[in-house]
């Protein structure tokens, strides 16, 4: 990692390539409590997927399973991990992959933030076990998050299995067990002796993040800011997540891209947004924590090209900080116009002082 300027040109601009490190945990657990009898010798049992997402005060249950004696009927919370994040009816579906599209098995809106599957015993691949005293009806709910289109996933998958239990005395009952994945985020940040720093900061931005601990969707404060002698206005080019230290390899992803574009946003990032300013030195921004899909590495690597400017209040296309909101590029420092070119490709033409546009498409 080295400074990114030339020493002729100092007062003008400092450049900086700032690294750290996702460390991704996996987990798989089951519930151990057993299942519930009621007074009429069915048998309950219900799931809260918040404990193995992320930790919540909520101990409310999200999958609960109700037997006839003809069909299994699940109910599902729409914050399926107790987490404030709903998933969509279309995510759910009962069996393996080949019945996701199957309307028999798929979920469907019940109101008051509820889903709903009812699919006869032996639909949506359901497997049936006979022993001496018990025939056990037995399938998985598979819950199949949206993929953003640079293969970035905001939610784990989760396979909750569920059954239903029938007496040779005709006794009903049903259980579901978690086997959802949760996954975490470790960061570290070589910084050295810079001017420019980069810091995780608490939710309430008052303090520095001391845990390095973070759950998919968790959102990510960080604050980036200059402490040189001089006064300089710092904007962050770009901050793009590779699976390597080489922030070229691919797959890759500019979540901020085109000199302070905050591109996440188009792309799912809901909560991805750069923060109103208190200073000009000092620059917040935040986003959910997220993965690339199905690759079997632990590990995330998130480089940013930092920079301190000695133009304190000139916005231009180069020296931006444009947030995504309501369909619409939105300038923290004031000046909306500079933003325009978040579309295609953002050129300062030094000469004239004004920029051009070319059409582009980020990878």
């Amino acid at each position: 990692m080295g400074e990114l300027f030339d020493p002729k040109i100092r007062m003008r601009s400092l450049v900086l390539l700032v690294s750290f490190l996702f460390g991704v945990l996996d987990a798989i657990r089951t519930l151990k409590e057993g299942p519930m009898i009621d007074a009429e010798g069915r048998e309950y049992k219900s799931v809260n997927l918040g404990d193995y997402s992320k930790p919540k005060p909520s101990d409310r249950p999200t999958v609960r399973v109700q037997c006839t004696e003809v069909s299994m009927i699940i109910l599902i919370q729409a914050d399926f991990y107790n987490n404030g994040r709903l998933v969509s009816p279309e995510e759910l579906f009962l069996g393996d992959a080949k019945y996701w599209r199957n309307k028999r098995c798929q979920a469907v809106d019940a109101g008051n933030g509820e889903y709903v599957i009812e699919a006869e015993l032996h639909d949506c691949g359901s497997k049936l076990t006979i022993s001496r005293d018990d025939m056990i009806y037995s399938n998985n709910l598979m819950l199949s998050p949206p993929v953003g289109s640079h293969g970035i996933t905001r939610m784990t998958e989760a396979v909750v299995p569920v059954s239903c239990h029938y007496k040779r005395t005709h006794t009903v009952s049903s259980t579901s067990q978690q086997q959802a994945q949760a996954s975490s985020a470790s960061l570290k940040f070589p910084m050295g002796s810079s001017p420019i720093s980069l810091k995780l900061k608490t939710d309430d931005w008052l303090g520095e993040k001391h845990t390095n601990a973070f759950y998919l969707g968790d959102p990510v404060h960080l604050e980036a800011s200059y402490s040189g002698p001089d006064q300089r206005k710092l904007f962050i080019d770009f901050c793009v997540a590779t699976l390597t230290p080489d922030y070229t390899s691919a797959p890759r992803y500019y979540f901020i891209d085109n000199h302070g574009c905050f591109v996440d946003a188009k792309d799912g990032g809901l909560n991805s947004v750069f923060q109103a300013r208190s200073k000009p030195s000092l620059l917040r921004l935040q986003f959910d924590a997220f993965l690339f899909r199905n690759d079997p590495r632990n590990t995330i690597f998130i480089t940013c090209e930092v920079k301190a400017t000695g133009q304190l209040w000139k916005s231009s296309p180069t020296n931006k900080v444009c947030n995504y909101r309501h369909s619409s590029w939105k300038n923290v420092d004031g000046t909306d116009d500079v933003c325009q070119c978040c579309q295609s490709t953002c050129i300062s033409q030094r000469s004239t002082g004004k920029w051009i546009g070319e059409v582009n498409q980020i990878m």
